[in-house]
């Protein structure tokens, strides 16, 4: 049986020269002189199906070894693409085109990397600064909400609990823009939307509203869950 010569064998090939050694297969043992005259049916030389062999005994897929090591090499690896984005101060890895102009990496490059996870996304947020006046306030609120518990027993060592918080109302205050730094709208082809102007974002007017929360809870005479909402009100 003559083969079309190509540089490598194709899988169904493989499973050809296989099947062909497994006919020959005597108590799961190839005989004396296998291979030769296996080759000699499919004009290949012993060594090669020695070593198709060898691969479907280890994995009976044969899968290719050729993976990582064919095709072109990479320029940036990992190593160096992390060496480089780890010296970068923060504000040159806001995009990926700032980290590609501060380190010559490819912005393809650094999506790659992205994605396999070499380098990651990550958000950074404004935190309110707190003073000492303001922890020891908030210290203070905490304490406050402790409440001793020994049942009036004597000789009980006190213990703590927090206030259930089940007869309190939290107000507070919610600030809104009373319109949008961008609208969208639409319209038909003999429209034209209206021209909005201002200074600025900060003279945009806003519109105060009083809101109150309070614990949820479950409702007994309605027999119903009450979300905690009392109601927001605007302050004209």
């Amino acid at each position: 049986m003559d083969l079309a010569r190509t540089r490598e064998l194709t899988f169904k090939r493989k499973m050809e020269v296989i099947n062909r050694l497994h006919q020959l297969t005597i108590v799961g043992k190839l005989p004396r002189g296998a291979f030769t005259s296996t080759a000699t049916h499919f004009n290949l030389h012993r060594t090669i199906l020695s070593k198709i062999w060898n691969s479907y005994s280890t994995n009976s897929m044969m899968p290719s070894s050729k993976l990582g090591r064919v095709g072109r090499k990479e320029v940036f690896d990992v190593e160096t693409v992390t060496a480089r984005i780890a010296v970068l101060p923060e504000t040159q890895r806001s995009t990926l085109r700032d980290m590609t102009e501060a380190t010559g990496v490819p912005t393809t490059t650094l999506h790659k990397h992205l994605k396999t996870g070499t380098i990651q996304r990550r958000s950074s947020r404004l935190k309110p600064l707190l003073t000492d006046a303001n922890l020891l306030q908030r210290l203070a609120f905490c304490a406050s909400s402790a409440l001793a518990n020994n049942d009036g027993q004597a000789g009980l060592p006190e213990t703590f609990e927090f206030e259930d918080m089940w007869d309190f109302v939290h107000l507070d205050e919610k600030w809104f823009n009373a319109d949008k730094d961008r609208r969208k709208v639409y319209v038909v082809k003999c429209q034209s939307v209206r021209n909005r102007a201002c200074k600025s974002k900060r003279f945009i007017p806003k519109v105060m509203f009083l809101a109150a929360v309070a614990r949820p809870r479950f409702d007994h005479e309605r027999g119903v869950m009450f979300d905690g909402k009392i109601g927001m009100w605007p302050c004209v």
